[in-house]
């Protein structure tokens, strides 16, 4: 495999939004779905709602990098790739604007901005549903990424990791 490296600003975005990522399915799954609707719940919703929205503008960052920037040369089941990362942007975009609309329907928005107070549940909302559902179909496509990326790593050795690591190019 060549010595191609994604640029720096590529690996920065692509591994801030991964982490952001992660711990929102984490925090969104464990946390936030099983704290009742009170109070105490709203800067929990707060902070789920900004990062939400950061790890939504930093996939459409890499989705503008990503056409501006060198394209790397193919790998083995490059199309497969090329889907995978696909569902992976869609996927986060469709959680955004399923939060984003759940919450201005539903009055968490208006609870977060201290206008109103929570709704009882939002079990009723079919967004919540459809948000829920994105959040575990998220899941399984990032295992199968990350999956991937360890099979390109270990089972193919191109050295496909390679391009995403931080720090100096090695040749």
């Amino acid at each position: 495999m060549s010595h191609f490296r994604y640029a720096t600003s590529q690996i920065a975005v692509h591994w801030l939004a991964a982490a952001l990522i992660v711990f929102l399915l984490i925090t969104g799954t464990f946390v936030l779905a099983e704290l009742p609707n009170t109070a105490d719940k709203i800067g929990n919703f707060r902070i789920h709602m900004i990062l939400g929205a950061l790890a939504a503008l930093l996939v459409v960052a890499r989705v503008v990098l990503r056409r501006v920037k060198p394209r790397p040369p193919a790998v083995v089941a490059e199309k497969w790739a090329h889907l995978g990362h696909m569902g992976l942007n869609l996927l986060v975009l469709v959680l955004a604007m399923s939060g984003v609309v759940l919450a201005l329907q539903s009055g968490v928005l208006a609870a977060v901005l201290g206008s109103a107070p929570l709704p009882e549940s939002l079990d009723g909302w079919t967004l919540r549903k459809v948000h829920g559902l994105t959040s575990r179909l998220l899941m399984a496509v990032v295992a199968v990424h990350v999956l991937a990326a360890l099979y390109h790593q270990w089972i193919v050795k191109d050295g496909l990791l390679l391009r995403m690591r931080p720090g100096k190019k090695r040749t």
